[in-house]
């Protein structure tokens, strides 16, 4: 299975990011990430990190998905899922003085 990155589009809410999933076991599946402009402002997330963290995410869901609970197409990203990336990737600097 490989994930690959399409772009992002500017949307008047915030940013999609767009993924397709190519499977040879499946058809191929488009996958859409929501960011919101308020979230990017609000948890100081940078614009480039924001693929990779879509990214992550899609491959922790693709991972638990089942026949029962597949993947959905679009989500938008929740502020949890912002702060946790931040903390795993951008972890707070200590003053060493």
């Amino acid at each position: 299975m490989k994930i690959l990155y399409l772009g992002f589009r500017l949307k008047p809410r915030g940013r999609d990011y767009l993924y397709r999933v190519v499977d040879q076991k499946t058809e191929n599946r488009e996958f859409i990430f929501t960011i919101s402009n308020q979230s990017f402002v609000e948890k100081h997330m940078p614009y480039q990190d924001a693929a990779d963290l879509c990214y992550q995410k899609l491959r922790r869901n693709l991972a638990l998905e089942s026949r029962d609970r597949p993947v959905p197409r679009h989500a938008t990203l929740s502020d949890q899922d912002l702060e946790e990336y931040l903390e795993k990737h951008r972890p707070a600097k200590r003053r060493t003085w």
